[in-house]
């Protein structure tokens, strides 16, 4: 009985020699060091790019401090988010957003008709718009004017997607925090045709700047909505509101990261990620008016950014499926509480 009391404790000591041998390897592939524990995420050249440098202080490692001055940046963005919804979809489309990554932007809007009676949190419903894909452009313009009357000094970008769009919001945060939103800014993802435009779907956002000069050409004398018809061959809500902007002078910023990336995407992850995917549906439109289509890969491994920000036709389903596998699930190693949590 001795013998086996004996065996058993030195198997339970190798156990533990193994498993303190293990930590401190992964420590030293993450950081480099043995002595401190930093995720590889935090050494993201993305990450790099909007830092500023900081010099290292003595053998501090300084990565922690420039991801605090980063994580200082994110939040002191203030975004506002309007989603393009209806009374068919509010309850459905509309709630997966409302319960998963809606909830990360600093207010949340859902823009309804009229019409729709349904009680619903951060419910909007517009006057003189209508229901369906033919009332969406004048759904859209008296949403960005409501937008503009109600919050346009509250906040400092202004964000409009579709109830199928799921967004990163934090990602979404961290392009914009080292751009000024005094300055006239327009991203989202490219396309063009008769004129080049911002997808509706994958979604776009707006500088406080850009929101204040397309208030004013909507409210010209010769509405920009109205005559963008004929300029832009349609009535397409994201095109007619592109077209608003460029009489305004405010061009498309490229939003891909420093890799040459995309962060909006206008499809399901699905139909990205597959190498070819995408040609077999008939959503290969998309390859044919993507604007950077001769640089920028839209399918396969590297047609998107680890930074990404927005994928479309996301149905409520895949929302919360994408929001489990964005904020909850990670790998051991990547965040800082793991060791604390599994292993004390």
């Amino acid at each position: 009985m001795t013998g086996s009391s004996s065996r058993i404790g030195s198997w339970h000591l190798l156990q533990l020699v193994c498993g303190v041998l293990l930590v401190l390897l992964l420590c030293k592939k993450f950081t480099g060091q043995a002595g401190h524990f930093y995720p590889s995420l935090y050494r993201s050249p993305e990450l790099k790019k909007v830092l500023p440098p900081v010099e290292a202080r003595g053998p501090q490692d300084p990565v922690m401090e420039r991801m605090e001055k980063a994580r200082q940046r994110v939040n002191s963005v203030k975004l506002l988010c309007w989603v393009m919804t209806g009374s068919d979809t509010i309850n459905t489309k509309g709630r997966a957003v409302l319960e998963t990554w809606g909830s990360q932007c600093n207010k949340l809007l859902f823009m309804t008709s009229m019409n729709d009676t349904t009680q619903f949190p951060g419910k909007v419903a517009l006057p003189h718009v209508g229901e369906g894909r033919e009332g969406l452009a004048r759904k859209s313009e008296e949403a960005w004017r409501y937008v503009y009357k109600h919050f346009s000094s509250d906040y400092d970008w202004f964000y409009k997607c579709d109830d199928d769009t799921y967004t990163v919001v934090e990602n979404l945060k961290l392009m914009v925090s080292g751009l000024q939103m005094a300055k006239p800014y327009y991203l989202g993802f490219p396309l063009h045709k008769k004129v080049e435009w911002l997808s509706g779907g994958a979604g776009y956002i707006l500088s406080g700047a850009s929101l204040s000069l397309l208030e004013q050409q909507m409210s010209s004398p010769s509405n920009c909505m109205e005559s963008g018809v004929k300029a832009v061959g349609g009535t397409s809500e994201d095109q007619l509101i592109s077209h608003c902007l460029r009489r305004a002078n405010v061009l498309i910023t490229s939003s891909l990261d420093a890799h040459g990336k995309n962060r909006f995407l206008p499809l399901t992850p699905e139909l990205h990620l597959p190498k070819g995917a995408m040609a077999k549906t008939d959503y290969k439109w998309v390859l044919q008016f993507y604007t950077d289509r001769a640089t920028t890969r839209m399918d396969g491994s590297e047609c998107c950014s680890n930074l990404a920000i927005s994928f479309h036709y996301i149905t409520p389903d895949a929302q919360r499926t994408l929001h489990y596998l964005v904020h909850q699930l990670h790998v051991f190693g990547s965040r800082l509480s793991d060791l604390d949590v599994e292993i004390a």
